[in-house]
């Protein structure tokens, strides 16, 4: 592993502008877990285009990160580059329009900061996701939702770079956008921004609706300790994964230092010294525990990154 590491940063090093680093994963991700990486902030689609152009020509993998949520990144390192977006691709150009806002979104920007400068604005749309950790990139790559909204809700368009660095705009009908799922999970592109229409609303009932989704998601979740937010999807509309896996009785249920929450049984918390194999052991247990107690089969909203996790 250290080996493609060295590797792959000595390439980049010679070739490409930007700085390359090699950092440690547990330093970039939510369940403070993961090893060694190459490392590099793009900031602006020129800068990005080239660096895809050049991992292509070079046979060189790589993994988008945002703030590292729904993520469980190996101990051991991965011979991915980890790819990030900041500067121009961090920015949001609000206009006003006739009906409320148009938007102009960098995929780097912070949800929670989007959220919140939306209800000050006043402009509606956005408050379900002020607590939601992430970028908007990852956001509508996974298509992020709560209480009954998702991001997709808002959206116009999508710009994507694919992995030889050409450019594309997809039209919110064409991004397949489904339950914690969009057509860019299936290819190999990073979402650079997006067109946005929101609404004109109150931004003191906005402000105060914000407050409450937040106040909500304190009580309801395990916020106190690393974590990844949701571990499993919902396998059907009404069916809740933190209630089959209560109802297997798995709250409070640890390997090593991962426990399954007793606030929140789809949240995988770690309690201080977790590894990425405790995470991923106790994944495989709360599944099969609970598909041989419903005979429900559980699927992760999380994605795996690096090597013997899985």
């Amino acid at each position: 592993m250290l080996n493609s590491i060295e590797s792959a940063r000595g390439i980049l090093s010679e070739q490409f502008p930007g700085e390359v680093n090699v950092l440690q994963l547990r330093e970039l991700t939510a369940w403070r877990t993961g090893g060694p990486a190459v490392s590099i902030t793009a900031t602006s689609a020129g800068m990005l285009a080239d660096l895809l152009g050049l991992t292509f020509s070079e046979g060189i993998p790589w993994f988008i990160l945002g703030l590292g949520s729904n993520v469980l990144a190996s101990d051991a390192g991965c011979r991915e580059v980890i790819i990030r977006l900041s500067g121009g691709l961090a920015r949001t150009a609000w206009h006003r329009s006739e009906d409320g806002w148009d938007l102009k979104i960098g995929g780097g920007v912070h949800l929670p900061s989007l959220s919140g400068a939306a209800c000050s604005r006043g402009a509606s749309g956005l408050a379900f996701a002020i607590g939601i950790p992430g970028t908007l990139g990852g956001a509508v790559f996974m298509n992020a939702g709560a209480y009954g909204n998702s991001i997709a809700d808002s959206l116009k368009s999508v710009t994507v770079l694919d992995y030889r660095g050409s450019v594309n705009t997809v039209p919110t009908s064409e991004c397949c956008f489904g339950y914690r799922s969009s057509r860019f999970q299936e290819e190999r592109t990073i979402i650079t921004g997006v067109e946005m229409s929101l609404e004109t609303g109150d931004p003191a009932l906005l402000r105060s609706e914000g407050k409450r989704i937040l106040s909500l998601r304190r009580k309801k979740f395990p916020l106190q300790y690393p974590n990844a937010g949701s571990v499993f999807k919902k396998p059907g509309e009404d069916i809740s994964p933190g209630r089959l896996i209560e109802d297997a009785g798995l709250k409070g249920r640890s390997v090593g230092g991962a426990e399954v929450s007793r606030r929140h049984a789809n949240f995988i918390i770690n309690t201080g010294k977790a590894t990425s194999d405790d995470i991923a052991e106790l994944i495989n247990i709360v599944r099969e525990s609970v598909f041989a107690c419903s005979g429900v089969l559980l699927e992760e909203e999380i994605r795996y990154l690096g090597g013997g996790i899985e």
